[in-house]
């Protein structure tokens, strides 16, 4: 996004008062924007700011209903409009990022996992041999590809399942596998950036 069409955004999005207040940003200006001016918005208007997520987001929102409506009630059946967030996940559905996330779930277990949750002892050698798989252009496991995915940035089972396009019920006992097999721990609730992390 250039700087004069950054400006009048920045100029459009000012909140009128204090209160809480969804603000309307395009998906073209979400596309072109770059994570310094997703950055800066959120910096400015981030606290007391709605966004409605992308037609990419909702399409997968309306994939998760269908496959795990649990889940998706967990995250949205309280809300009269779903699919609105904070302003301070703009950063998150720029398009080089993995999106909004399935995390800090109340009602069931979360499994959004960051590398944190790659156990050192049997969770570091089965990641380097995975890379080590990739490396010399080989094939990997669907074990293997989700966790050098959870190396490359956070993701949760839901967004692998999704992206990977793999039987949901497959990935639940694949990642149930790995946690069993103490190649990754149990995640917890709480959401944090890791500095450098870049997803597809």
């Amino acid at each position: 996004m250039t700087n004069e069409e950054f400006q009048e955004l920045v100029e459009r999005l000012r909140p009128v008062g204090e209160q809480l207040h969804s603000v309307q940003i395009t998906e073209e200006e979400i596309a072109t924007l770059t994570r310094e001016q997703a950055e800066q918005i959120v910096a400015l208007y981030g606290s007391n700011s709605l966004i409605t997520l992308p037609r990419k987001e909702r399409t997968f929102f309306e994939w998760l209903r269908e496959r795990d409506e649990p889940i998706w009630n967990d995250l949205w059946g309280d809300d009269e409009i779903p699919y609105r967030v904070g302003l301070g996940l703009l950063p998150d559905l720029l398009p080089n990022k993995r999106g909004f996330p399935v995390c800090d779930l109340l009602e069931h277990e979360n499994f959004y996992f960051t590398t944190n949750e790659i156990a050192p002892e049997d969770g570091s050698p089965f990641l380097d041999a995975a890379l080590a798989i990739v490396k010399n252009e080989g094939r990997l496991s669907m074990d293997q590809a989700f966790v050098v995915e959870v190396w490359r940035a956070p993701i949760d089972l839901w967004r692998f399942a999704y992206i990977y396009k793999q039987p949901l019920d497959e990935v639940k006992n694949m990642v149930r596998w790995l946690l069993d097999e103490g190649i990754l721990r149990q995640p917890t609730q709480e959401l944090e950036e890791e500095p450098g992390s870049e997803a597809q």
